[in-house]
């Protein structure tokens, strides 16, 4: 088999010459797969030149065409011969690739729904990567945020299960700091980790020693409760969804930094919340091993017992996996938040507070995406592999960077004047 691309207009070609059978079955699905990590969701397989295809190339076919379908975008076959035709009519998928790939491509590829109205994107340009702006209809779009709880009392060992702050994680919350899952003081003290809320869904990162994350979203009139021993919460709209494409830039990702640097400026404001899926081209950050509550006055910060407490990222990890991402930042820091807030990386003077879940790659569709349908998607289908605190490394030797994102989509929102709770 040799395989062949090529990308014309907007969709990518791959042209498929040979058997395509078990022994090619795999090649052919790293090729789809590595055209739709590259950010092709509109996809055509000529098969001018396929003279055979078993059950296993069906298996592949039907596999990409149904997460090129949820993420909005489309598999075609072209040009079958009539001997593989016959074998995707009889297999029933022929309607679904042969047909579509005759169809007129002339109208949009992915139309706006009823909800979304004639609305259009503004579309610019940052160092290379590019941006789609659009405007949310929300009543608001303005996040009301507070500072829960002490965060200056982790460093000294004085945090206590009694600070900690109950939190109904309705669809209009957006939370990032230490939480658990449980009934009370007792059931959540030995658990608290990283943790967020956003679109009526919550994840945490238990320090129990199971080091599984565990989710609640909302279902019927479930509502997921999260014990927030610090954090930030904040309560309202977004007003902005931006789109961004690095992948076609000089450097191929955009750092978090840059990310949020170019949001605020896009946004006209120096505060805001966000809430971001995307790909990832590393991940950069620091968990939590054991449970703040159970410190008793133990310095977490302390060397050598930090080592103890906080798991540092020693190499650049998790690349081509889906993030999502929560947090706030500012620019410059106010004092209400200082506490709460570290510098995000080089460019950018925002400070900010962002922890990641991090799930198994899957292509996000593009254009508008409705957040809370998006977010439940992602985290009802798949199982995430850790939640982490990201934080910007930049020493000059030993340092590796910090967090890097390849596409995806970031909701985001100005924050009002902060209140302090206490």
């Amino acid at each position: 088999m040799v395989i062949t691309a090529q990308t014309l207009d907007s969709r990518h070609v791959l042209q498929l010459n040979g058997r395509f059978d078990a022994n090619w079955a795999e090649q052919v699905a790293k090729a789809i797969d590595s055209a739709i990590h590259a950010g092709h969701h509109q996809l055509d397989l000529d098969f001018a030149q396929v003279n055979y295809i078993s059950s296993a190339g069906i298996r592949v076919l039907l596999k990409y065409y149904k997460q090129l379908k949820a993420a909005r975008g489309t598999l075609r076959v072209l040009r079958p011969p009539e001997a593989v035709l016959l074998v995707l009519q009889l297999s029933g998928i022929a309607p679904m690739l042969v047909t579509a790939a005759e169809e007129s491509t002339a109208g949009p590829a992915n139309p706006p729904s009823s909800t979304e109205g004639d609305s259009r994107p503004r579309c610019w340009e940052r160092n290379g990567v590019e941006f789609e702006s659009y405007q949310l209809p929300t009543r608001d779009g303005r996040l009301e945020v507070c500072l829960q709880g002490r965060p200056e009392a982790f460093a000294d060992g004085t945090l206590s299960v009694a600070q900690s702050h109950r939190l109904r994680c309705t669809p209009d919350v957006v939370a990032v700091g230490l939480g658990a899952f449980g009934n009370g003081p007792e059931d959540t003290q030995g658990r608290f980790g990283e943790a967020l809320a956003v679109a009526g869904v919550a994840v945490t990162l238990p320090t129990d020693g199971s080091s599984v994350p565990d989710y609640q979203l909302t279902q019927g009139h479930l509502v997921p409760e999260l014990h927030l021993l610090y954090g930030l919460t904040a309560r309202g709209g977004f007003s902005q969804l931006l789109r961004f494409e690095a992948g076609r830039s000089p450097r191929g990702i955009i750092a978090l930094g840059e990310l949020v640097e170019s949001a605020l400026q896009d946004l006209a404001s120096s505060a805001a919340g966000f809430a971001i899926l995307a790909e990832s081209g590393s991940v950069v950050g620091a968990n939590l091993q054991r449970s703040p509550a159970l410190a008793a006055g133990q310095a977490a910060l302390a060397f050598p017992t930090v080592r103890d407490w906080l798991s540092f990222t020693t190499e650049r990890t998790d690349e081509r996996n889906l993030l999502l991402i929560v947090g706030m930042a500012q620019s410059p820091p106010q004092p209400a938040f200082a506490a709460c807030l570290r510098p995000i990386g080089p460019g950018t003077a925002a400070h900010g507070h962002f922890h990641a879940a991090v799930f198994p790659y899957r292509p996000l569709a593009k254009g508008r995406l409705e957040l809370a349908e998006a977010v439940a998607q992602v985290v009802s289908t798949q199982t995430a592999q850790t939640v982490t605190h990201l934080l910007a490394d930049e020493r000059k030797f030993e340092g590796v960077g910090q967090t890097d994102l390849m596409r995806g989509a970031c909701w985001l929102g100005p924050l009002r004047a902060p209140t302090q709770h206490a």
